[in-house]
Order: C-alpha cells, then sequence, then structure tokens
C-alpha cells in the first residue's frame, strides 16, 4: 500500500471497529452463511441456470464519473439477469462519495450481499466479508488459473490470515514500465548532439540546452529539465542514474534479498550533489518544488522542455504538437554502468478488492459462480469490460480484436463512451495477458507505448518490495513512522538540491535518520518482503 493513501484509508479504522460487535454475533456455515438460511437447496455447481428458483442480491457499486447511463441499461447486466436466474437490485454510489459510503455501511452493519468497486481498507474491514478460498476453488476455474501463473496477484489479495476476502478486476498491458524519460530529440538534432548515457553526458546536454538557444526564438527561456513533486513526474526517477529506487515511495528498495533505507546510502548523497549542481546552474527548473502539474504542462505546451520524466503518453505533459519532437530515453548508466528501471508491479491494473461478498449474504456459491460466468467467456468478459461487440469493440477477420474509437454524438471521449457502454474499470472483469497479446492496436499514441515498454522491459528491477497486505499492527507502525520520516526526507532533499550538502551535514543527517529509528522501519518492511519470499 503506498503511504500517501494512507490518510483515506486509515478514515476506515472506526468503522472496522464499530462493526466488530454486528460481526461477533453471527454463526454460520463455513462460507459465511448464518445457520438455518441457506441459498443451497436452489444452487446448481454447473451449467445455466446458477440457480433453480429466481433469487435478487443486493449490490452496492461505484459508479464511473464518465458514466452517462445507469448499470440496469449496460449489457453486461442485462446478459446475467437473462441467463443466470439472478436478479440484481443495485444501488450506484457516485466515485467521488464511495469511500465515505463503504465507511457508513461497514459501521452499520447492514450490508448488501455484494460490494463491487473497492474497500478502502480491506485488512481493518475483513470482519465483514466472506473468506473465498475454498469458494474460489470450487467454483472459479479461471481465477485459479490466473492465480497460478501469477502468483504474485494472488499474494497481493491475501491477508496475513491466508484468506482471499475479494475477487480481483485485471486489466493487464502490454508491459509494466511506469515512469520513463522523454527528451526534446529536435533540440538534439538542431545541436548535433546524441542521446545522453551518463550523468556527465546528461549534465554536458542540458548545459547545451540552456546556453545554445536550441528552440531558435532568440531567448534563453529554455527549460533543460523540469519536474513537480509527483511520485511520476519528481525527482525520483533521476534516482535510477545512481543505482538506487524509492520504491513503494517509501524511501526503501531491495538488494541482494535485503531492504535498504534509500536516503542512508552512499549513493544517495552522490544523487544529492548531481541534483544541486543541476540546480546551481540554472539546468533545473527553480519552481520544481513548488509548482503543480498545469505548470509543467502549460511549460511544455510552449516547447520549453528539454528533459521530464512521466508516467504515460507525453502529450499529457506537452500537448499533441509538440509530443512529435520528443523521444523516450534509458535512465543514465550508474557507476557500475548498470541501468536501472522501477516498473509499475503489475503490467496494467490489479485492483484486488474490487468484489467481495458480504458475511450477511445467504448466496456466496452463485455469487462466485456468476463472476466466473463473466469471465470464462472472452464476449461477455469484454462486455463487461467495455460493452457490446461492434459497438465499441469488433473482432477481425483474423481474430484479433480492436477497439471501435468512433465516439457516438454527445459522447466526449473513449473513457466516456466505454463507460456509458459498460461497468468498465468499476464492474468485475479479468482481461488477462493472452487477451492484450491478441489486441490489434492501432492508435499512434498505445503504439508508442507498446514501443516504451519494449524499450525499457529488460532494464527493469526484478528485486521489489511486493503489492500487497501486512498485518493491521505492522500498517499502522509503518505508516506512523513515515509521516515523520517522509516529512524529514521531502525538506532535507529540497535543501540539498538547493544549497548543496557538506560531508558534515550528510553526518548530521545519518543521526537525524538513527534518531528516526530507521532501523526499526526497515525491519517492518523486510519481515513483509520475507512474508513475500515464501508466498506459496
Amino acid at each position: 500500500m503506498k503511504m500517501q493513501q494512507w490518510n483515506k484509508k486509515a478514515a476506515t479504522i472506526m468503522a472496522a471497529t464499530m462493526l466488530t460487535a454486528v460481526v461477533s454475533g453471527c454463526s454460520g456455515d463455513g462460507n459465511g452463511n448464518k445457520e438455518g438460511d441457506s441459498g443451497k437447496e436452489i444452487f446448481n455447481a454447473t451449467g445455466m441456470p446458477i440457480v433453480n428458483e429466481p433469487i435478487t442480491l443486493k449490490l452496492l457499486v461505484s459508479k464511473s464519473d464518465t458514466d452517462r447511463s445507469s448499470w440496469m441499461d449496460k449489457e453486461a447486466i442485462k446478459i446475467i439477469e437473462r441467463d443466470t436466474g439472478i436478479k440484481l437490485d443495485i444501488t450506484e454510489v457516485p466515485a467521488m462519495a464511495w469511500n465515505e459510503k463503504i465507511g457508513v455501511t461497514i459501521a452499520s452493519g447492514d450490508l448488501p450481499d455484494v460490494i463491487i468497486g473497492g474497500i478502502p481498507n480491506l485488512t481493518l474491514n475483513k470482519g465483514s466479508l466472506m473468506p473465498l478460498n475454498d469458494l474460489i476453488e470450487q467454483y472459479s476455474p479461471t481465477l485459479v488459473e490466473l492465480y497460478e501463473k501469477h502468483p504474485e496477484y494472488k499474494f497481493a489479495g491475501t491477508l496475513p490470515d491466508d484468506n482471499l476476502y475479494s475477487l480481483p478486476l485485471l486489466q493487464t498491458k502490454s508491459g509494466n514500465t511506469g515512469v520513463n524519460f522523454s527528451i526534446n530529440q529536435e533540440w538534439l538534432d538542431k545541436l548535433q548532439l546524441k542521446v545522453p548515457e551518463t550523468t556527465e553526458e546528461l549534465y554536458q546536454t542540458l548545459k547545451a540546452f540552456k546556453e545554445k538557444d536550441p528552440n531558435g526564438n532568440g531567448k534563453k527561456d529554455e527549460i533543460p529539465y523540469s519536474f513537480y513533486t509527483d511520485e511520476n513526474y519528481g525527482l525520483d526517477a533521476m534516482l535510477w542514474h545512481f543505482g538506487l529506487v524509492n520504491d513503494e515511495t517509501a524511501h526503501v528498495m531491495v538488494e541482494d534479498g535485503k531492504v535498504l533505507f534509500v536516503p542512508a546510502d552512499n549513493r544517495y548523497l552522490d544523487y544529492l550533489r548531481f541534483l544541486h549542481k543541476l540546480y546551481a546552474e540554472g539546468l533545473i527548473d527553480p519552481d520544481g518544488f513548488v509548482q503543480k502539474s498545469t505548470d509543467l504542462y502549460t511549460k511544455g505546451n510552449k516547447g520549453l522542455l528539454g528533459l521530464f520524466n512521466h508516467h504515460s503518453y507525453a502529450d499529457i505533459a506537452v500537448g499533441t504538437e509538440n509530443a512529435e519532437h520528443y523521444t523516450d530515453i534509458l535512465p543514465m548508466k550508474d557507476a557500475n554502468g548498470e541501468i536501472t528501471v522501477l516498473g509499475s508491479k503489475f503490467a496494467g491494473d490489479l485492483d484486488i478488492d474490487q468484489f467481495a461478498i458480504s458475511v450477511n449474504s445467504k448466496y456466496p456459491e452463485a455469487i462466485v459462480r456468476m463472476y466466473e460466468y463473466i469471465n470464462s467467456d472472452f464476449e461477455r468478459m469484454m462486455t463487461m469490460a467495455f460493452g457490446r461487440k461492434d459497438v465499441i469493440w469488433k473482432e477481425n477477420a483474423d481474430g484479433k480484436w480492436e477497439k471501435i474509437t468512433t465516439l457516438p454524438e454527445g459522447i466526449n471521449n473513449f473513457a466516456e463512451f466505454r463507460h456509458t457502454e459498460s461497468p468498465g474499470m468499476k464492474g468485475f472483469y479479468l482481461l488477462k495477458d493472452e487477451d492484450i497479446e491478441n489486441q490489434n492496436v492501432t492508435d499512434p499514441r498505445d503504439l508508442r507505448e507498446q514501443d516504451k515498454n519494449i524499450f525499457y522491459k529488460s532494464y527493469l528491477k526484478e528485486e521489489v518490495i511486493p503489492k500487497g497486505m501486512d498485518t493491521i499492527e505492522a500498517e499502522q507502525e509503518k505508516n506512523n513512522m513515515f509521516t515523520e520520516i517522509d516529512t524529514y526526507i521531502q525538506n532535507f532533499l529540497a535543501q540539498s538540491v538547493l544549497k548543496g550538502v557538506d560531508d558534515k551535514q550528510w553526518a548530521a543527517h545519518l543521526d537525524k535518520l538513527e534518531k528516526l529509528n530507521i532501523k526499526r522501519y526497515v525491519e517492518l518492511y523486510q519481515s513483509f518482503y520475507d512474508r513475500s519470499q515464501s508466498f506459496k
């Protein structure tokens, strides 16, 4: 879990505590059904319909901000009601109000059968949810196969008590490159410079960008390197030039099986001194520590940026016309000649807490079979993920599929098109590796994204802190420590970049880290990492 998310997630602690009395009063069988009140008599373990007599399931769902229709109007929902014998009573909650609604609902104990859209803190709220391990084994072979192929997905969803309390949403992509560097190739060509490969070459390139008017307007308005304080557009990626990464934005990384605290490493001192050199010579945007995304984008659209790092399409930062002037480059080689890239933990989106069954439901078997029914067939899965075939996606003669990007009247963009046609990213589907491999990509932006993933793939750091959930106690301790640690590190970083850091100041910094008890902080991450490595 990323530390920035803790405050929002911690807001559910009180809700979970209030629920304890409600849950402790429940007794039932191994699947969470209350005694004497089961839907098994009408349930079919195989075939259609799922139930012999109609049942109604209450669903609480998160509705996308770009959704212009009701869930009941979507084809995927109609398929469920048509084929399974299950009727759906759906309560839609705007995405912006979701976390608050879930907190109130869980605290009240008045739970629906299914919650679709994520549980703000699964660890804290597991008492209101049904453990699903046995049900998955029995009724979701598609998910069993996926977990066998990708045990890291299963680990991400498994709580320390070894139970799975939710079913995931998955949308893979062609690679798991996260942040990357883009450089102004037009400026390089004009100045007859090659793409830099070392920190010294990068320094010389940025210096030329500043001094030689590569945009040709007769002004010294070029910004050699710009950033803002975000994990994707910030200075963390510059750590890679020194063989370091800021994993999980928690100031830790794994090296040879050991978790280390990055700002205590001598390579971090080299990183600070390099950044100060760039700043002192005007090669770093002086607004970097205070500007917002819109400020950087404005500069990018004016054609002022030489180098920047980002996590998506370059045109977001520099505009469509300027984007064609930029090329993706690798991080600089470190002192050992190695290239380090911290990728995203998964190739795409994995929402492990997307689909949860409450302890109040009488029909857990039928619910898991409903999830499986959608995901066991490509067309049904695509209908849940995108919408109707031949309306928003199509199958070509060669068997490959592709998006239909011609927008209907009144629809502003593809995200709106998708979420009006389907539950989309708020639904429950498994768009797997083989599905993405079978996609015919035609959008130039997506093609460039594919090329980027191929370009970076062989340099991705393999030893990383995995996605997953720790114990409540460990999560609380880590996050409590992080608040003070991160505040100090961010201030120290800014001061070191702006004013420099000498040996005496570095020694004082290390003393401060010892007082912040980074030894204990690292122990907590090491324990979690070790558990992940022994997970089966």
